[in-house]
């Protein structure tokens, strides 16, 4: 069988990638695949041939994104980090605005989270309890989401001060908000849609403190 091509660069060989040895995938399909596994069957299923298997293709497009199977848990850690908490982000991201505006904006980001919670695709709560399945019996992943915890209860904090709201009631309210989120997630509570949508206005002005 002949040998795979070698480039020799900076005094050491390196693989040079052929076109039939070009990964099908990319890193990113390999995670959402992790994600899905992870969130249906826990992080001890989260293996390489499954992942394959799954993906209907050769573990060996796995070994050009990841080293190991660790190298894909601490990826899928930080897919977790990236795509349940970019909408957030973005949410809070700071914008120009006079600041007799900066209560009426912070209602509106408030809504907008509301509506992030209901419709769940920017932001899963499957994978978010997946994680926390994961946390209870891995300390270090524990630790990552203890800091993404403190991370999203700051940016709500944030929302509430601009509302006008003090420091220490914002970071009340900021909590009570994300642990009622929590629970509402961890207690299995199933409502459509069209339920979630017509109580948010009220819960809003309870969390709040503002009429809306």
């Amino acid at each position: 069988m002949p040998q795979e091509p070698v480039v020799q660069k900076a005094g050491k060989a390196t693989r040079r990638m052929t076109k039939a040895a070009r990964p099908v995938v990319d890193r990113e399909v390999w995670l959402d695949a992790a994600r899905a596994i992870l969130i249906e069957q826990g992080v001890d299923a989260v293996k390489v041939e499954p992942l394959a298997a799954m993906l209907e293709i050769s573990r060996s497009s796995f070994y050009w994104h990841f080293k190991n199977r660790q190298d894909l848990l601490d990826g899928l850690i930080e897919y977790w980090m990236e795509v349940n908490d970019r909408a957030l982000r973005e949410l809070v991201a700071p914008h120009e605005s006079d600041p007799t505006e900066r209560e009426q904006l912070a209602i509106s980001r408030l809504r907008q989270l509301v509506n992030l919670f209901i419709d769940e695709r920017q932001f899963s709560s499957e994978f978010d309890m997946a994680m926390r399945a994961w946390a209870r019996q891995d300390a270090a992943v524990a630790k990552e989401v203890a800091r993404i915890d403190r991370q999203r209860i700051a940016h709500l904090q944030k929302i509430f001060l601009d509302m006008g709201h003090t420091k220490t009631d914002s970071l009340i309210r900021a909590k009570i908000l994300y642990f009622h989120q929590l629970g509402y997630y961890l207690t299995g509570i199933k409502e459509s849609d069209e339920v979630r949508k017509r109580v948010a206005p009220r819960y809003l002005e309870v969390l709040s403190g503002i009429k809306l």
